[in-house]
């Protein structure tokens, strides 16, 4: 395996069940651990692991295999869904949030990723795997005031990790909520390689936090007792302490848990589970499909009465521009084709299992199978806004928390409601044409009011750049009014989204 798939699979070579070290592996992670790999080549096309998919038949020859998974293609079912579902779980908007956090939303990490970026690739994460850790971290050292802190820029950062590199961890209860006193956290590190000038290699490291401690260690293996057995050795790279803005040590580690299901740290359904084992049918299936197709589906020359050479064998048949068939009397020229019947029963069973895997992605809102009904499309995109809007909450959630330990480090105040606010409707259909046809008969019958059907406008993507709904039935009231020899009345600043001053000043220009 290579080094970069050892990274993001979290796989190392040291003991996961000494609980005397800290590469031990957590029960409740190592339940899932095989689930969470499968979910991880997944996400990542199988690159480099089709062979684990797609094993070799017996007695197939090596060349044949090589054909074989070279012709195989796997589809991005999996990574699309989960990005469509981030993508909209990415329209929320920070409210009250502390002064630093605010200044700090277009570099929450400290390495350019800003907040919505970073929150994507967790939602991704966690629909993935079920969950992923937040952390919030301090630079090391401190300043002597909080306007020193503030000249130098330094500030709290923002990180996040996956699943699976959240080794073990310890909790315990305060007034029914989970409170993480101890987690584990293996992380890669970049150290000069002895042997070049220019290599770089890549070592595991665990990040330990226990109170309001922390240590980078790493794991070396060491000649036991010369039976040729390893005595692993913990080393110290480093250590430190969270320190609040009074400069005491805190209480826990500065951690949270983002879980999609509602779930306990380190704990999640994997809510994409049966989307990989139906893009893994696929793969498998359309495997079969491609190999009978490249054997059936190559017509082969074939020739009677070709003439009989010196040699008592008929001459080679070299077919190509201008070429000349010489046969003797009564002999023929044709092409052959084997014939495969199975080829449309494995085209069904790929439709079939294309119309599985499209009940549990975002295709019926970009238009999906024709035959669906529209009842069918909307009980569908009901119960996607109400999945939809149960992580929002768990996000919202999760981003309080991080507020809370955000200012831990600062010493900020934290306004009530601080936090995130998700965006309504993420999951709104696209309005077809019929839909608007009807909308504005209704509307000429007087059963539907000009601002629903100019909402319904701005969801067909038909306003201007830049227009809301709101305003363009507004400026729409304000026409009629004038063609009627009206006077408009005074523009409604709860659809404008102006105050009075301002409406006054804008009348008075």
């Amino acid at each position: 395996m290579s080094t970069r798939a050892q990274e993001t699979s979290g796989i190392v070579d040291h003991p996961q069940g000494d609980p005397k070290l800290p590469s031990y592996v957590h029960p409740a992670l190592k339940d899932v651990a095989s689930d969470l790999a499968m979910m991880r080549d997944c996400w990542n096309l199988l690159r480099g692991v089709r062979g684990k998919y797609l094993p070799k038949e017996v007695k197939e020859p090596p060349q044949a295999y090589e054909g074989r998974l070279s012709r195989a293609k796997f589809p991005a079912y999996l990574r699309d869904g989960i990005q469509a579902f981030s993508g909209a779980l990415s329209r929320f908007e920070v409210t009250a949030a502390p002064p630093t956090f605010e200044a700090a939303l277009g570099n929450i990490d400290g390495e350019g990723q800003s907040l919505k970026s970073l929150l994507m690739r967790a939602d991704q994460a966690a629909m993935r795997d079920g969950g992923c850790l937040l952390m919030v971290d301090m630079p090391p050292g401190r300043a002597e005031s909080r306007a020193d802190e503030l000249a130098l820029g330094r500030r709290p950062l923002l990180r996040f990790a996956e699943r699976m590199m959240v080794r073990n961890w310890k909790v315990k209860r305060e007034n029914g909520i989970e409170i993480p006193v101890a987690v584990t956290v293996l992380e890669w590190h970049e150290v000069e390689d002895r042997d070049g000038d220019y290599g770089i290699t890549m070592e595991p490291r665990y990040r330990v936090m226990r109170g309001g401690q922390w240590w980078l260690v790493r794991i070396k293996g060491a000649s036991g007792n010369g039976k040729g057995s390893l005595a692993w050795q913990v080393e110290e790279v480093s250590k430190g302490v969270f320190e609040d803005a009074a400069g005491n040590p805190l209480q826990y580690p500065p951690v949270c848990w983002y879980s999609v299901s509602r779930e306990g740290f380190g704990r999640g359904d994997l809510p994409f589970y049966a989307l990989a084992e139906g893009s893994l049918d696929w793969f498998r299936e359309y495997s079969d499909y491609k190999e009978l197709l490249h054997k059936t589906a190559m017509p082969v020359a074939v020739r009677k009465g070709a003439p009989i050479g010196p040699n008592g064998v008929p001459a080679p048949l070299v077919i190509g521009s201008n070429s000349v068939v010489d046969l003797q009397e009564g002999g023929s020229f044709e092409w052959a084709e084997v014939s495969g019947s199975s080829l449309e029963r494995h085209e069904a069973n790929l439709a079939q299992i294309e119309a599985l895997i499209d009940r549990q992605t975002l295709s019926f809102l970009f238009g999906g199978s024709g035959d669906r009904t529209a009842t069918h499309a909307e009980l569908e995109s009901a119960q996607l806004q109400a999945t939809l809007t149960a992580i929002g909450e768990q996000k919202a959630s999760m981003m309080q928390t991080v507020m809370e330990l955000w200012v831990g480090f600062t010493g900020e105040r934290l306004e009530p409601g601080a936090g995130l606010v998700m965006a309504k409707g993420v999951v709104d259909r696209p309005v077809d044409p019929e839909t608007l046809r009807l909308a504005k008969d209704l509307y000429d019958a007087g059963l539907l009011r000009r601002a629903s059907v100019t909402a319904l406008e701005g969801r067909a993507g038909l306003l201007p750049q830049g227009v809301t709904p709101e305003a363009e039935a507004l400026a729409l009231e304000i026409e009629d009014e004038l063609l009627n020899g009206e006077t408009p009345g005074p523009a409604d600043p709860a659809v404008t989204g102006e105050d009075d001053g301002e409406n006054q000043d804008q009348q008075t220009e």
